[in-house]
């Protein structure tokens, strides 16, 4: 059975009275991940004011940023299972109400506590990203799946940055409470969307059975390595607490392990990763989070925010540099659908490897330029132009290499992965630049910033290394940007 033909049931949009216009597929999958990426940044900006509201000290005002982070690790895997299952579009819309469920508590709650809880709920949008990829697979055109890739990819970019923009006018205009109120109308709306705009998924048949055990064991598991990595800095990482909550998680990871090989239907499927292609593009997207996806995240802000005085600064205000950001973001979004049909027609791989390159080239940047301002702002664009290419080009080599019915609970592993390399990499970074300080300051010295800057520049190398490794897919031809059929889809994991 031909791919298209095997969507025909979900895919009106394909054909039919019920059919979609790409354009509007399109819009409502980017208005999807908006939700997802602007709840996850929107908070960060706001941590100081709660800190002086609620009397709380950066440790408690941090749990904000946690409570999130450790539910959208679990919901990726868990959202992208349960959409592949019973369809991702309902499961899309569900996830989408219940973070406006996560707003309301916190509005309502009124206290530091409460923002924490709403923001564990709201933790559920992590789920958004793999079910979005899901259906740009599922419900779009083949030649335009690799387009709605990339748009999505850019969407998780500038809605991330608009997220401190925005959080930050409405704490300046108004109170906190606004922050919340504009996450939930998000949701709102990109709900009613994609209510629309997008077909029914297809549901299988023959429904496999939820491993219920599975994601028992896998929730607390992976709750408790990530808590221990994030919370490594300040409680010591030779701490008992730190090394029990790590060795604790990872002893439960491992049965679960045992488990999912064991199951019919697992919660994910562990032997795709047998799939060369597949298991390389994780350790691809691993180091990629490690580095320049991942642990830069805090040298730009030193580098642009510190005083003059200091020999790393630039002494730029919090407004100027949230517009360089902005900026940035939106110069990516637009050069979206260029990744996109650049992955159509070189496949997932090469643009992976562009998106690498281009990182290497922004942290040369730094390295060298970290005193210029024109400089530092040319380091945002090109990253911007990296992470779209890269992001886009990570999916695009799970949808060429795994089976139409496991793409969003694998692109959900990817996520999780990137997420948690991506803590590591900010605890290894920080570790980097406090190697040296300035003198009765916290701040680095030139040193420890190229230390940093430089270990971020390995790891783009070793992604490089490893897209190279990864090999062509055999569906991507000269001429067409997606397989024909469902054999060649399954044909990698076949070989493997």
């Amino acid at each position: 059975m031909s791919d298209t033909a095997s969507r025909q049931p979900a895919g009106s949009a394909l054909g039919g009275p019920a059919r979609r216009s790409t354009a509007l597929i399109l819009t409502a999958l980017v208005l999807a991940e908006c939700v997802s990426a602007f709840e996850a940044g929107m908070v960060y900006i706001a941590l100081p004011r709660f800190g002086e509201i609620f009397g709380a000290p950066p440790s408690t005002t941090g749990w904000a940023v946690t409570a999130y982070m450790l539910v959208a690790a679990t919901t990726a895997l868990v959202g992208g299972r349960l959409g592949d299952m019973y369809g991702r579009k309902k499961v899309l819309v569900v996830v989408m109400l219940a973070s406006i469920l996560g707003s309301v508590i916190s509005v309502f709650g009124d206290s530091m506590g409460a923002i924490i809880v709403g923001r564990g709920v709201q933790g559920v949008a992590g789920a958004i990203l793999p079910l979005c990829y899901g259906l740009a697979r599922e419900v779009l055109p083949p030649g335009k799946v690799a387009l709605g890739v990339g748009y999505i990819g850019g969407a998780a970019m500038l809605a991330g940055a608009g997220g401190s923009l925005i959080a930050g006018y409405l704490l300046d205009v108004a109170d906190w409470h606004l922050i919340f109120v504009f996450a939930a109308v998000l949701a709102l709306v990109a709900s009613a969307v994609v209510t629309v705009a997008i077909p029914g998924s297809h549901v299988p048949t023959d429904l496999a059975r939820f491993d219920y055990l599975g994601a028992a064991l896998m929730t607390p598991g992976l709750t408790a390595v990530l808590f221990g990595i994030t919370q490594g800095p300040a409680w010591g990482w030779a701490s008992v607490r730190v090394v029990g909550l790590l060795l604790g998680g990872l002893a439960i990871l491992a049965v679960w392990t045992v488990w999912e090989m064991r199951q019919r239907d697992p919660l994910v499927d562990l032997r795709v990763l047998s799939n060369k292609r597949i298991s390389l593009n994780l350790l691809a997207v691993s180091v990629l989070a490690l580095g320049p996806a991942g642990a830069v995240m805090i040298v730009t802000p030193i580098i642009l925010l510190s005083p003059t005085s200091l020999p790393v600064g630039l002494g730029l205000s919090p407004t100027t540099t949230g517009l360089v950001s902005g900026l940035s973001a939106l110069i990516g979004f637009a050069a979206s659908p260029l990744a996109g049909l650049f992955a159509g027609r070189f496949g997932g791989r090469a643009t992976f490897f562009v998106g690498a390159v281009m990182f290497i080239v922004a942290n040369l940047m730094i390295f060298f330029g970290y005193d210029s301002v024109p400089v530092m702002i040319g380091v945002f664009m090109v990253a911007a132009l990296a992470t779209v290419f890269a992001y886009t080009g990570y999916p695009k080599i799970v949808i060429e290499s795994v089976p139409e019915n496991v793409t969003s609970v694998t692109t959900g592993v990817m996520a999780t992965a990137r997420q948690a390399f991506s803590a590591v990499g900010v605890a290894i970074v920080s570790v980097l630049l406090s190697l040296w300080t300035v003198p009765g300051t916290t701040a680095p010295t030139t040193a420890s910033l190229r230390l940093s800057v430089g270990a971020i520049i390995v790891c783009s190398v070793i992604v490089c290394i490893i897209c190279l490794l990864i090999g062509r897919s055999r569906q991507v031809a000269p001429t067409t940007a997606e397989p024909a059929t469902d054999d060649a889809v399954k044909a990698p994991v076949a070989q493997a």
